[in-house]
C-alpha cells in the first residue's frame, strides 16, 4: 500500500493490510464527518393581536386565573418568495395572511387545569379584516435573506416557493434545505368572561442548508438502562438485564492525516475489534 501524504505533512506509515469491506474498524473517529443544518440568514418579526375564542366553553370557565399558549401550526400559503433582479444571492421574502393555529390551555390560580382549545387565528391579516393594525398586526411584513444555493419549492417547476413551518403536529416536524419558520407566543393579557385573549407573537424565518463538516466530539451517548431484577436464570434474562449494545463501527476518515479511504482492498482479512458479541454481530 503506498504512502499518503497531505499538503505540508510528512509521509505517514504505511497502514496495515486492512479491507473495511470485510474486516470493519472500530472505536471512534479524532473527527467525525456528519451533515449539519447550518443557518445561513434568518430574520424574525414581531406581531400582536387580542383574539377572540368561539368555543363558548372557554368563557364558561369563570375561575380561570392563568394561561398557556402552544402554537400547532402556521400556514404560508399566501405568502410570497421572489428573486431580486441583479441580486441572486438573496430572496425577498414577504409575509402576509398567516393561519396560525393555538392550542390555548386555561388553569386556575393554584395551576390546576381547567380546559383547552385549539382554534385557528389570522396574523398579518388584509386590510379589511377586523383584526388588522396598522403598527401591531399589520397586513403584510418584508424582508431580505440570504440564500445563496436557492430556496425550496412545492412544485418541480419552482412554480410555488415554500416556507416549512417546525411545529407541534406530525405533519410538521421535519427541518428542510431551503426555507424554515418557527413561531413562539406569549400570553399578554386574559378577558376569560369576554372569551377573550391578547397574545403576541414571533415569527422567524430561517435559510437553512444541510453542509458535511469535520466534528470534534467527547465519544459516543452514554444512555442509561433501566433493568429489572432476574428471578431466575436464562440466555434470554441474562441479555435483558445487562449491558446496552452498542454499534461500534466507526465512520471512514475520509480526509487526512489517516486517508482511511484507501482501506477498501481486496487483501487478506484482519482481525476486527467487532468480533465481540456482547456488543454486536458483525458478518
Amino acid at each position: 500500500m503506498p504512502k499518503y501524504c497531505s499538503k505540508g505533512q510528512s509521509c505517514a506509515q504505511e497502514a496495515p493490510c486492512a479491507d473495511v469491506c470485510t474486516s470493519p474498524l472500530c472505536g471512534d473517529p479524532s473527527l467525525l464527518p456528519m451533515y449539519a443544518p447550518l443557518i445561513y440568514d434568518e430574520m424574525g418579526v414581531n406581531v400582536c393581536q387580542t383574539l377572540t375564542v368561539t368555543d363558548p366553553g372557554f368563557a364558561a370557565l369563570s375561575n380561570a386565573e392563568k394561561a398557556f399558549v402552544q402554537v400547532l401550526d402556521v400556514s404560508f400559503a399566501d405568502s410570497e418568495a421572489v428573486s431580486i433582479p441583479g441580486r441572486p444571492n438573496c430572496t425577498e421574502i414577504t409575509l402576509q395572511n398567516l393561519t396560525v393555529s393555538l392550542l390555548i390551555r386555561l388553569y386556575s390560580a393554584s395551576g390546576q387545569l381547567l380546559g383547552g382549545f385549539t382554534q385557528s387565528f389570522t396574523y398579518l391579516p388584509p386590510v379589511t379584516d377586523p383584526s388588522y393594525d396598522e403598527d401591531t398586526n399589520p397586513s403584510s411584513v418584508t424582508f431580505e435573506l440570504f440564500t445563496p444555493y436557492g430556496i425550496s419549492y412545492d412544485a418541480a417547476d419552482a412554480s410555488a416557493p415554500r416556507i416549512s413551518y417546525m411545529g407541534f403536529l406530525a405533519a410538521n416536524q421535519n427541518l428542510t434545505q431551503g426555507l424554515n419558520a418557527i413561531a413562539y407566543p406569549k400570553v399578554l393579557d386574559l378577558n376569560v368572561p369576554a372569551g377573550q385573549i391578547t397574545v403576541g407573537l414571533t415569527v422567524i424565518v430561517s435559510c437553512v442548508y444541510f453542509s458535511q463538516y469535520l466534528v470534534p466530539h467527547q465519544g459516543k451517548v452514554r444512555v442509561p438502562k433501566g433493568s429489572l431484577l432476574p428471578e431466575d436464570d436464562s440466555l434470554c434474562l441474562n441479555f435483558v438485564n445487562g449491558d446496552l449494545l452498542e454499534m461500534t463501527i466507526k465512520p471512514l476518515e475520509l480526509g487526512p492525516p489517516r486517508n482511511e479511504e484507501f482501506l477498501k482492498n481486496d487483501c487478506s482479512q484482519a482481525s476486527s475489534c467487532c468480533s465481540d458479541s456482547s456488543s454486536q454481530n458483525n458478518p
